[in-house]
């Protein structure tokens, strides 16, 4: 028996019409119509009214271009239709006093006697004409004249009249289809027409949509939002919590139906979030609705088909064909989706479908009460069909679905390490979290658990797991597994900042040469980042292009992010902006296809990026990308990630806080916290002299000497060290000795470990040179900068360089050859008040300042501080020029901006 045979033989009531419904009667006048058939439906006072719901359908109605417009309100059982439509059509005739016919749609009015009876009762309803006045429905015969006496006679109405036709999912028979199709062809402007329907009914609705007079409401339109759902339940007068009403969305997907059985079985006594869980196709209350209307509406061989599909979350016609063992699988799944049963949906691997999950609960429940072996045997079927399609996480889960500890061992031993690194880790936790305590004690298992664990940043619960491993009764016994076990102690090191002990037992291993693709791709990529920590960027570069290319090779997406983003970071620290662009962009390409875009796993690449603005003077990009990155910091991560993220906001938003004082002490915070932990050696290079400066600024003397300390414990003798001091000698008028200290930097005979470090040291000689009057050391040293800095777009640190350097850009100005374009914009990026660098307030300048907002004297001030008012006037002087200002008034103004004050 063909499909659509045998759901016609299942809706169609024994005494119903036939097909073509020819059945005899008399004149329509003498076929009585029900009162409620033609009658607005009642609704509860209490139901909510979807105000969006009704604006959509009031400008559905009224368009008139390019003809008179036909509207479809297309759901499945239970979303709420024909609520909905009886609202809106009571609220139209209330408050506008418009006409509405209603006719309520059934099996019988494939009797086109029938059916047009009902609808010329129906407008005698509405008041389109006196009782009696209408048109007389003809023999079956007859229909095509009468419906066009029915169109001129509507177009006649001096007020135009809706009509509803509610449940035309119904009208099957040859003659009910084509009158009505007629009405749709051939529809007056004074009637536009509503059809409500659980799936696309046999009308010309294509040919309407062709046209542009079709307007349509569907699935998604009607499912409710979760403020309408809050609002529903409030009317009942149950207040959901924003976890309660998250759980609830996610169980009925908004759903009228299952919307409102949830508040059956709520109970004020026992907590909501369970009860809420506990809401499944089994509930009986669900089950109940779900067998009605739904299930028992299909034909037999529809449901067996339903039973065996149930088992997968979201499957394909190939796979549902393998499950049910039906020839006409594709038929069965095209009358599912068109019937609203099953929802399709499209991505990059193809049509998928999948059920509602409430009657996929019950299904699964219904399937597993019938037949529990048949239940596990569908689940070791889709095992295999997802191994054989290269879909590794289903076959995970159907495995561990299917009862059996062997097959489950296997596939997540096999497969388990590469959803990691594909990006799967949340899912496959969740799987981890049901699997039997005795197969998670298995060393294969043990050691994808631990992987997955640190992957989520979960240490303690990837410590549980490697116990169970160091426990375990015989030593691991495979290479595999023991560079599998190294590769995770090293992960494990990055997120506690400390490496080193673990990097030399991986050597002890043959990791990254197992043979295994997935445990070699782990290795290099966590030592790729281990390594580049420790400084020895060359070498991490080698790992981490290796680990791109497996992770290419293999579709592992988390890793290429991963990769391309640390690639990216050394890039950077080479001070190759441009390099670090192109890497980032194509991680960010990654992170949208995958939907990563605004996860923490984006932290650091839109730090870099952020950076990257910053260097090249970007300040709104680099705002907004400080912003993204600081937001998406989540959980424990690398310690040197999480100060780079946290540093690159502190740079970017210091000049434009409310309070710069503030956000220094926040960051000098911060890098306590974190500081007993190993950080890499770039990151400490590259923010160092930008913290150092912010300190200065904000007349923090001793925190500007802490930073220099940290470098010193941490970076020894080094360019940055050398800028650091030299800086702070300037600070204390000692101009002699900060160029002996720089000269090591600018001769090459100290390792710089941040390119941008010799640019700053040329800039500050730039300005010593030019405050001795040496003119001319001070252009070369200028052009210098301008040489390094050129190449990258670099610059912050021309802006950040002060107003002696904004003199020897304009007075050089066209003296610098090739450089002259990117001169001139430095000059432009420099405001003209902009405090020099090195010119950070003073102990007694700092002092002096407090004084200022007293508005005493400086004769006054003088006698306070025990010194001589010229004393006085001389720091003055010095405020006056270090703030950018010219008045006592102006000075303490800008003092509390930037926080001194």
């Amino acid at each position: 028996m063909q499909l659509a045979q045998a759901h016609d033989t299942a809706v169609t009531s024994p005494d119903g019409p036939q097909a073509d419904g020819q059945r005899q009667h008399g004149p329509a006048r003498h076929t009585l119509v029900a009162a409620a058939k033609v009658r607005i439906p009642a609704t509860s006072p209490a139901v909510l009214v979807r105000e969006r719901l009704h604006v959509l359908l009031d400008a559905a109605i009224e368009g008139v271009d390019p003809g008179p417009p036909v509207t479809v309100v297309c759901a499945p059982a239970g979303y709420g239709k024909t609520t909905m439509l009886a609202t809106w059509a009571r609220h139209r005739t209330d408050r506008s006093g418009a006409r509405v016919a209603w006719v309520s749609v059934d099996v019988e009015d494939n009797d086109v006697v029938l059916l047009w009876t009902a609808v010329v009762r129906a407008l005698e309803v509405a008041g389109a004409w006196p009782a009696g006045a209408g048109p007389t429905p003809p023999p079956d015969d007859q229909y095509g004249p009468f419906v066009a006496r029915l169109i001129t006679s509507v177009e006649q109405l001096a007020q135009p009249v809706v009509l509803v036709l509610d449940g035309v999912h119904d009208l099957r028979s040859d003659g009910a289809v084509r009158t009505v199709n007629l009405l749709l062809r051939h529809s007056p402007a004074t009637m536009p027409v509503v059809l409500a329907t659980r799936f696309p009914p046999p009308l010309i609705l294509p040919r309407l949509r062709l046209e542009g007079r079709l307007r349509e409401l569907g699935q998604d339109s009607l499912t409710f939002t979760p403020v309408e759902a809050r609002s529903l339940y409030v009317r009942d007068g149950v207040q959901l919590t924003d976890g309660e009403l998250a759980l609830l969305m996610e169980r009925t997907e908004g759903w009228a139906a299952a919307l409102r059985l949830a508040a059956l079985t709520l109970d004020a006594d026992r907590p909501r979030g369970e009860l809420i869980r506990r809401l499944t196709g089994d509930d009986q209350v669900v089950a109940d609705y779900l067998v009605g209307e739904v299930v028992t509406r299909q034909p037999e061989e529809v449901q067996r088909f339903m039973l065996t599909t149930c088992v997968c979350r979201t499957f394909s016609a190939r796979l549902a064909a393998e499950l049910s063992q039906q020839e006409n699988a594709g038929q069965i799944l095209d009358w599912l989706e068109r019937t609203g049963v099953l929802v399709a949906t499209r991505d990059r691997t193809g049509r998928s479908y999948r059920y509602h999950p409430l009657l996929r609960g019950y299904l699964r429940a219904e399937l597993g009460r019938r037949d529990l072996s048949a239940l596990r045997r569908l689940h070791h079927t889709a095992t295999g069909w997802y191994v054989a399609a290269g879909e590794q996480l289903p076959a995970i889960e159907h495995a561990a679905a299917a009862g059996d500890n062997d097959l489950l061992t296997r596939m997540l031993a096999k497969f388990g390490l590469a959803r990691v690194l594909a990006g799967d880790a949340h899912r496959l936790r969740r799987i981890l979290d049901a699997v039997p305590p005795h197969v998670l004690g298995r060393p294969s298992v043990a050691l994808v658990a631990a992987a997955t664990a640190l992957d989520l940043g979960d240490v303690p619960a990837a410590d549980r797991f490697l116990r169970s491993v160091d426990s375990a009764a015989h030593p691991l016994r495979t290479q595999r597994l023991r560079a599998l076990r190294a590769t995770i102690e090293v992960h494990r090191g990055r997120l506690h900042g400390d490496t080193g002990e673990a990097l030399a037992a991986l050597k002890s291993t043959r990791a990254g040469k197992t043979g295994d693709l997935d445990v070699d791709l782990f290795t290099h990529v966590n030592r790729g980042i281990a390594v580049a920590w420790t400084g020895r960027h060359q070498a991490a570069e080698v790992d981490l292009e290796e680990a791109l290319h497996l992770a290419v090779a293999e579709g592992r997406d988390a890793t290429r992010l991963q990769c391309e983003t640390h690639l990216a970071a050394i890039c950077a620290v080479r001070g190759d902006l441009a390099g670090m662009g192109t890497r980032a962009k194509a991680a960010l390409a990654i992170a949208e296809d995958r939907g990563w875009a605004q996860t923490s796993r984006c932290a650091y690449l839109y730090a870099l990026l952020g950076s990257e603005a910053y260097e090249r003077a970007e300040d709104e990009r680099a705002r907004e990308l400080a912003r993204l990155a600081t937001g998406l910091l989540d959980g424990p991560i690398d310690p040197s990630i999480e100060l780079f993220v946290l540093t690159v906001g502190a740079l970017v938003g210091f000049d434009t806080a409310d309070d710069p004082h503030q956000v220094v002490a926040t960051l000098r915070e911060q890098w306590q916290r974190l500081g007993g932990r190993s950080i890499a050696p770039a990151l400490l290079a590259y923010a160092a002299p930008a913290h150092q400066r912010m300190a200065l600024l904000v007349g923090e003397y001793p925190w500007a000497a802490d930073v220099l300390q940290q470098v010193e414990d941490r970076l020894g003798e080094s360019g940055e060290q050398a800028l650091l001091r030299a800086v702070l000698h300037t600070h204390r008028g000692k101009v002699g000795s900060t160029r002996r200290l720089l000269e090591p930097v600018l001769e090459h005979r100290v390792h710089v470990v941040s390119p941008a470090t010799s640019v700053h040291s040329w800039l500050l000689e730039a300005h010593l040179a030019a405050r001795c009057g040496e003119q001319h050391r001070a252009h070369e040293a200028l052009t210098e900068a301008l040489t390094l800095a050129a190449p990258h777009q670099a610059l912050r640190p021309f802006r950040d360089a002060g107003q002696s350097i904004r003199s020897l850009l304009a007075s050089g100005a066209g003296r610098f050859g090739r450089l002259d374009p990117f001169a001139a914009g430095a000059l432009a990026e420099i405001p003209v008040t902009v405090p020099d660098p090195t010119d950070g307030l003073t102990e007694r300048e700092q002092a002096l300042l407090t004084e200022l907002p007293s508005m005493r004297t400086a004769e006054e001030i003088a006698h306070t501080m025990f010194v001589s008012v010229n004393t006085i006037k001389t720091h003055l002087r010095g405020i006056y020029r270090k703030l950018g200002v010219n008045h006592r008034r102006d000075a303490i103004t800008v003092a509390r901006r930037r926080g001194l004050l």
